[in-house]
């Protein structure tokens, strides 16, 4: 049964190889912002008086503040999946990658479920009335050009995550040029890339971006880069392949969520919007490495949800907009965490189930590179018989 579901449910590769720990740890960095995002809709719309304080949850409300962080750790994936395979031909002369190979491939897999999505969400909000069309139809053309952020200067009316997506593209259109340093000697391309993360935090914190965008959040999407330079290289492979590593990896996320690091710009706590890229960038290479680590991440279900980390990343917080209003009101104890973890598991299992299908039949599909292809030749087949 669970071989039938993961054939069917598996993420699709363009290259035919897959790394299950790579949809691993993208479902890490799904579940925590869903996690995130649950936990401050409860907190915000409850008003179920509990007989304690949710303020006594010291180390949980911390951990929990402290989930958002879980978007950088999507932006440093991105930065090595896509690094991969030119570290692979600029490192050790692998195939090398055409352009236009590469922007077509973004396009033909990100857009079409995208736009799909996208018009799905916008027509359940116009019919729901939490929009009207006129206040939410602009937001919906600028979200479909991913220039929202930029236009409007605010997150996106038809689903508000769908900001980060925006600075995805944007990476995606830049980095092959970015790729080129990777031409240069071992020592120097690393210098350069591990100056340009600590050189871009202290901008943006002496000039804060105006709006969201790669120039907020570069530094995440260069560690992965960095990941994929010593990855490729397969720089101390063996120390982080021991078992106590796997300890250290622990250590490393919980320290990630727990310490101190606002949004405001300045500089103060600038010694941990420093130290964050860095510690993401141990973080995954132990993953990668490490094989108690990696077998936690390739562990069955995991990673196949977390393959299906697109969809269900675009829908979750519309689905708990739509359900919570109701779960919310819904009181299971008379004690805050319990009732916490009622909100936890009620949504996950609807997104997971309204996404599945979603990504199902609309994502999926898009993950074979030939499906173009496939589908112009069934047409021309059609045509022939007509």
């Amino acid at each position: 049964m669970f071989t039938y579901l993961g054939n069917k449910f598996r993420r699709i590769t363009s290259n035919g190889v897959y790394m299950a720990e790579i949809d691993g740890m993208r479902f890490l960095s799904l579940t925590l912002v869903t996690l995130f995002h649950i936990h401050g809709y409860f907190m915000e719309k409850t008003k179920i008086v509990f007989a304690d304080n949710p303020d006594n949850y010291y180390w949980f409300n911390r951990f929990m503040a402290g989930a958002d962080r879980s978007v950088p750790l999507f932006f440093a994936i991105s930065g090595f999946i896509l690094c991969l395979p030119f570290a692979n031909h600029y490192i050790k002369g692998g195939r090398k990658i055409e352009l236009k190979n590469y922007f077509v491939r973004r396009v033909t897999r990100l857009e079409p479920p995208y736009f799909i999505v996208m018009t799905i969400i916008f027509l359940a909000q116009i019919a729901m009335h939490v929009y009207t069309f006129k206040a939410l139809f602009p937001s919906l053309l600028a979200s479909l050009i991913y220039s929202h952020n930029l236009i409007f200067h605010a997150t996106p009316l038809v689903t508000v995550v769908a900001w980060t997506l925006e600075v995805e593209i944007q990476y995606y259109i830049i980095a092959p040029f970015m790729f080129r340093i990777l031409k240069l000697s071992a020592v120097t391309r690393r210098l350069l890339i591990s100056g340009a993360i600590i050189g871009f935090i202290l901008l943006q914190n002496i000039y804060p971006p105006t709006f969201l965008s790669i120039y907020g959040n570069i530094q995440h999407f260069l560690i992965g880069m960095l990941i994929a330079d010593f990855y490729v290289c397969g720089i101390a492979k063996d120390f982080f392949a021991q078992k106590w590593m796997a300890l250290t990896g622990i250590a490393v996320f919980l320290f990630m969520f727990l310490m101190p690091m606002g949004h405001m710009a300045g500089f103060e706590n600038i010694q941990y919007k420093i130290l964050l890229p860095f510690l993401i960038g141990l973080f995954y290479y132990i993953i990668l490495n490490n094989a108690i680590v990696k077998s936690v991440f390739s562990f069955k279900f995991v990673p196949i949800i977390g393959g299906m980390c697109y969809t269900i990343y675009l829908l979750h917080y519309t689905i708990i907009s739509m359900l919570g209003r109701f779960t919310a009101k819904i009181k299971f104890t008379d004690y805050f965490f319990p009732n916490l973890l009622f909100q936890f598991t009620v949504l996950m299992f609807a997104i997971l189930a309204i996404s599945s299908v979603f990504y199902l039949y609309i994502e999926r599909p898009f993950m074979d590179k030939k499906w173009v292809t496939k589908l112009m030749g069934k047409k021309a087949t059609e045509g022939k018989a007509e």
